[in-house]
């Protein structure tokens, strides 16, 4: 009876002791999953972080304006020491001024501004002397035209090409992403033509004679020649026509209109020739 009872309380023992290890799986099982359900919607939070604010504009940071430029490009945006100056930096720190903004302004290639505000994760803009086209347009949404501009064709000072016509079947060079680039492809079609992420890049190559000539910004291109590049030269002003704008998230036209409004009222009050009349002999 004795050997009887004890072999039934093993039993149950044992019963009991499988019992709770199963309950033990089954709450490592949903501890599991509770951690992965955190984990997402932390991550589902972290992505929807952006604030509406009551003028009806998304912002990723509660009073914070985010920006990204190519600070490469002087008078438009560069690199003084560790500050980021120019045209464009101080025309968006007094927009977001307007707005009632803390600007944070970051720098990275200009190849990647676009996709980096299409995007929408990182930065809520993108002031970078940023041509409007059609291209862009599919991917950002741009402000009303700040700025008017052409391209221009620098050349060593010394060069031999005297003429635009003797440009087709040198090597020339542009920026990577850039209305340059565009107009060397369309224009220049015999002509061997380089790629060049930073500007710097470019212009070092014309000193060096990998490039015969560089296409870009005319207000950049004649800044260069009178100050850091007297070496080179304008051969040619290219009259494309084309405005720069500021760039947004597709799905925050709100802030583009809310810039406009800054813009419109810099314009009618001053603010914006003051700025223009700091950087730019004649504009």
């Amino acid at each position: 009876m004795k050997h009887n009872w004890s072999k039934a309380l093993l039993v149950a023992c044992v019963s009991v002791a499988a019992i709770a290890c199963l309950a033990l799986t089954a709450c490592g099982g949903g501890s599991s999953k509770a951690s992965s359900s955190s984990a997402a919607s932390s991550s589902a939070a972290s992505s929807a972080s952006a604030t509406t604010t009551s003028a009806g504009y998304k912002l990723l940071e509660g009073g914070k304006l985010k920006v990204v430029t190519s600070a490469e490009y002087s008078p438009m945006e560069f690199m003084e020491g560790s500050d980021i100056k120019g045209f464009d930096i101080d025309l968006i720190k007094e927009i977001g001024k307007r707005l009632g903004l803390d600007v944070t302004i970051s720098n990275q290639a200009f190849d990647s501004l676009v996709t980096s505000i299409a995007g929408g994760k990182q930065f809520d803009c993108s002031i970078s002397a940023i041509t409007i086209n059609d291209e862009r347009a599919e991917q950002v949404k741009f402000t009303n035209p700040y700025y008017d501009s052409n391209l221009a064709v620098v050349t060593l000072a010394n060069s031999p090409i005297a003429n635009m016509d003797a440009l087709n079947g040198v090597p020339v060079g542009a920026q990577s992403g850039s209305s340059g680039e565009e107009w060397v492809k369309e224009n220049l079609k015999q002509s061997t033509y380089t790629p060049f992420q930073e500007t710097p890049d470019l212009l070092a190559a014309l000193r060096t004679g990998a490039v015969q000539a560089a296409i870009y910004d005319e207000p950049v291109a004649k800044n260069h020649v009178s100050t850091e590049y007297t070496d080179c030269k304008v051969l040619n002003v290219i009259p494309t026509g084309e405005q720069y704008g500021i760039i947004v998230n597709k799905d925050n036209a709100a802030l583009a209109d809310a810039m406009n409004k800054a813009l419109a009222d810099m314009k009618a009050d001053g603010t914006y020739d003051k700025i223009a009349a700091q950087w730019f002999s004649a504009k």
